[in-house]
């Protein structure tokens, strides 16, 4: 229910008189003004709207809190309160202004304006410059109505304990506190989180002093806490007196400013960031504004050497680096032009000629506006890298241009503004060289990124491989990391961050040490095969003896060792079963002898590991496919048996998929090394219809082929086919299941390059998919199998040729992927 409406008790004032107290303390008004901009002029700055004004500003103005008018049809013939309020929206300083004719109950006043801009918005505060005693207050009878409805906060506080005697809802809500929690309570028992920050005091001062406190924009943490951001507020004490003239109550007013005094300081931050910024132009302005002054000492001298010193300017205005013109009168009609004005509008007559008739380009450009507002506001004004296209003669493209410049007004002898100077000085090349160190951080930035996945793609390797990696760092081969397998040698050990001799001091006595020691002093690679390691097991009764091959490679940042990295491959099984076997003797050397040398570079050594799991795996798989066949049907049915087949199976699947995986990345590491030769296109393609005849069958496609344009391609032939066969694959794939699917395979020559295109009407792909598709392992679409490797591959094979690849696609129209190969 709607809290009570307040009342006084009876020792107090009337409410006549609490709200005339009211009115009379709050004299400053808040206007809120949008920019209204020129219709098809850019940003050309006309007006302002007014879009909501506080109670004192509805006084001060006579209008409704929502006016629907204007700055310009309130005031039609205040240009200079009109420049007042454009100059400080664009500047973004804050200013103040003194306006004249205002007219309030028949009385006219000055307004004294002080202006800031907020994000797009300006917001100004009235304040008349003399006392508005005729203007009439509200009826008696809407003073109830007011007070609840006041945008800002009230309170009598009574006695010298402050009892609260009335408040209205915007101060409980204020105070966090209902209407029936704080009325008849004394202050500092609704509020004892207030107490002790020198509010007491200044309530007993006004009630000594008889004289009301006045603060803007104070911080109140006590309102919210210590550890949230204050409340600001702005607030009045006010004393109210008896009929004896002695204050026995206080009236409070307070109004929340915290967004306005927190967008105040968010805007002088973005100015602090902008300086920065522009200091970084300081030199050129400074030099700008040398070439400017030299031209004004001279302009001075010329009194006394009248035709001598007029030769002079003439020299400096016709050979100055700068662009330099003069424009004459509200129409800024061109003046003076000089030569390095002239050549950014070649072959135009622009003397004698309006702008917007001369040059109608520049009429939708920052500099147009600038120029309206020099030449309305009186004020100068900078621009830093400003971009400006002017059209080029006949039919040519317009050309872009960027420049330092300064338009200043021209004064006649009665000060008044009759023309604008403007200074340019063309700083293109400058800023080209900047966006092209941008461009080359972004691209610095990408290859950044990309390094990044693939550390995390060779993270992924390492934890899934089963040889033991480890990475000893510093002299005192400190283990820096160790992957899954490394851990398993050594159960129950802690390995990280502690040293070899911490963690492992049985590694010594083994020449260990010694070998690290070795690799880390010469930076030379080492690699030692079968080497006996004894290993404690906790479940084994003794110490028992298995053989490593090992792979030290230095690890080096800057032409530095800072590192040894540790592979370690277990070959226990072959060198007993070649204790065992002597006629295995051959086949077993030959497999060390491959593991010896493919141990030495980490791409060898994960096609190595992918190759040797294969056959593991595949056993397995055959294992387990006996063991289906032997066990009776009641045991295969029966308790958890079928889910731990299916989990069984589930597993060697993903295993036999992480090793195919491998193997795609250790094949394509290689795929620059495969010799080209001339290649038939048709007759390729033809051999991958063939190959792809029961998908296109079953998907009912139609495949169009169109490669008359060039018949041989030299390149590698098998990599050719893979680029062919995955696009094709592809498209079949993710054909669009409303429609049927057509395929185009074309070629075409352009000059250096051979352009291979697969079209297709399929499920097409949105802008985001089109950014992570050629990455490794990125699948798009769950609804169909696949590894994600396919157009990772495809990429890499086209950029080791010095190709590129491309793809245009809408989702749900289908998708062009563009292959260009050097000619």
């Amino acid at each position: 229910m709607p809290p009570p409406t307040p009342t006084l008790p009876a020792e107090q004032p009337g409410l006549d008189a609490l709200l005339r107290t009211l009115l009379d303390a709050s004299t400053t008004g808040v206007a809120q003004l949008g920019p209204v901009y020129a219709a098809g002029l850019g940003e050309e700055l006309l007006d302002f709207s007014y879009e909501r004004l506080n109670p004192a500003a509805q006084r001060l103005l006579g209008l409704p809190e929502h006016p629907a008018t204007s700055y310009r049809a309130l005031a039609p013939t205040d240009a200079a309160g009109l420049a007042f309020l454009r100059a400080t929206f664009l500047s973004g300083a804050a200013g103040h202004h003194t306006l004249a004719g205002y007219t309030a109950a028949g009385q006219p006043y000055r307004l004294r304006v002080a202006g800031q801009r907020v994000g797009e918005r300006l917001v100004a505060s009235l304040t008349p410059e003399a006392p508005l005693a005729s203007l009439p207050p509200p009826a008696p009878a809407q003073w109830p109505q007011l007070l609840e409805q006041a945008p800002v906060a009230i309170a009598v506080l009574h006695g010298p304990r402050h009892r609260v005697a009335l408040a209205n809802p915007a101060i409980c809500a204020l105070w966090r506190r209902t209407h029936e929690q704080v009325l008849g309570r004394p202050l500092f028992e609704v509020l004892p989180e207030a107490a002790g920050h020198g509010l007491e005091e200044l309530l007993a001062e006004v009630l000594a002093t008889g004289r009301p406190y006045v603060a803007h924009e104070t911080p109140s943490r006590f309102l919210r806490g210590e550890a949230a951001e204050p409340v600001y507020l702005n607030f009045v004490y006010q004393p109210l007196h008896q009929p004896d003239n002695l204050p026995a109550s206080v009236l409070v007013v307070m109004s929340d400013v915290s967004e306005q005094v927190r967008g105040r300081l968010r805007t002088q931050e973005l100015n602090t960031e902008l300086r920065a910024v522009n200091e970084q132009l300081h030199q050129l302005n400074q030099e700008l504004e040398c070439r400017v002054a030299a031209g004004v000492r001279e302009a001075q001298a010329a009194h006394a050497e009248a035709e001598t010193q007029r030769q002079r300017l003439a020299r400096f205005f016709q050979q100055a680096p700068a662009a330099i013109c003069v424009l004459d009168g509200p129409d800024l009609v061109y003046e003076l032009v000089n030569p390095g004005y002239q050549q950014f509008f070649p072959g135009r007559q622009l003397l004698g000629r309006p702008l917007r008739e001369a040059a109608p380009e520049l009429l939708t450009q920052p500099t147009y506006a600038w120029m309206r507002q020099v030449y309305d506001t009186g004020h100068s004004h900078e621009g830093h890298e400003v971009r400006l296209c002017v059209n080029g003669p006949g039919d040519e493209q317009p050309t872009e241009h960027y420049f330092n410049c300064v338009y200043q007004p021209r004064h006649d002898e009665q000060g008044r503004t009759d023309g604008v100077l403007a200074f340019a000085l063309d700083v293109t090349t400058e800023v080209r060289a900047q966006q092209q160190v941008a461009a080359l951080q972004t691209e610095a930035r990408a290859a950044a990124e990309r390094l990044a996945q693939e550390r995390e793609t060779s993270y992924q390797v390492f934890e899934q491989t089963p040889a033991a990696v480890a990475l000893m760092w510093g002299p005192a081969h400190r283990f820096e990391y160790v992957n899954a397998a490394f851990s398993r040698l050594f159960p129950g050990r802690e390995l990280r961050y502690r040293s070899l001799a911490e963690a492992l001091p049985e590694a010594e006595p083994q020449g260990f040490v010694a070998v690290l020691d070795q690799v880390y002093r010469t930076g030379e690679a080492l690699v030692a095969d079968e080497v006996p390691l004894t290993i404690a097991r906790p479940a084994a009764p003794a110490e028992h003896t298995e053989y490593f091959n090992f792979a030290y490679q230095p690890y080096r940042e800057s032409g530095q060792t800072l590192g040894v990295s540790v592979f370690a491959y277990n070959v226990t099984a072959q060198v007993l079963a070649r204790q065992q076997l002597s006629q295995a003797l051959a086949t077993l050397q030959q497999t060390n002898g491959q593991l010896r040398r493919t141990n030495v570079d980490l791409d060898n050594f994960i096609y190595t590991a992918s190759h040797d799991l294969k056959a593991p795996i595949a056993n397995i798989e055959g294992l387990l496919l006996l063991l289906r066949e032997q066990l009776p049907a009641e045991v295969r049915q029966a308790g958890l048996v079928p889910r731990v087949l299916g989990m069984m199976q589930g597993a060697i699947e993903r295993f036999q998929v992480t090793i195919a995986q491998l193997t795609d990345i250790a094949k394509l590491q290689q795929a620059h090394t495969q010799p080209a030769e001339e290649v038939d296109l048709r007759a390729l393609a033809e051999n991958v219809r063939l190959d792809l005849a029961p998908l296109l069958e079953e998907a009912h496609a139609e495949l169009h082929v169109s490669l008359d344009s060039c018949a041989t391609i030299s390149f590698a032939p098998q990599h050719l086919r893979s680029i062919f066969y995955n696009l094709l694959t592809n498209a079949i794939k993710y054909r669009h299941p409303a429609r049927p699917l057509v395929v185009h395979l074309r070629c075409r020559s352009q000059p250096g390059a051979i352009l291979l295109e697969v079209h297709d009407n399929g499920l097409g792909l949105t802008p985001e998919q089109q950014s992570k598709l050629f990455g490794m392992f990125r699948r798009l679409h769950a609804h169909v199998p696949g590894s994600g490797m396919g157009l990772y591959m495809v990429k890499r094979i086209v950029e080791n040729a010095g190709g590129t690849i491309e793809v245009q696609s809408q989702p749900h129209a289908g998708s062009t992927f563009t292959v260009s190969l050097p000619a």
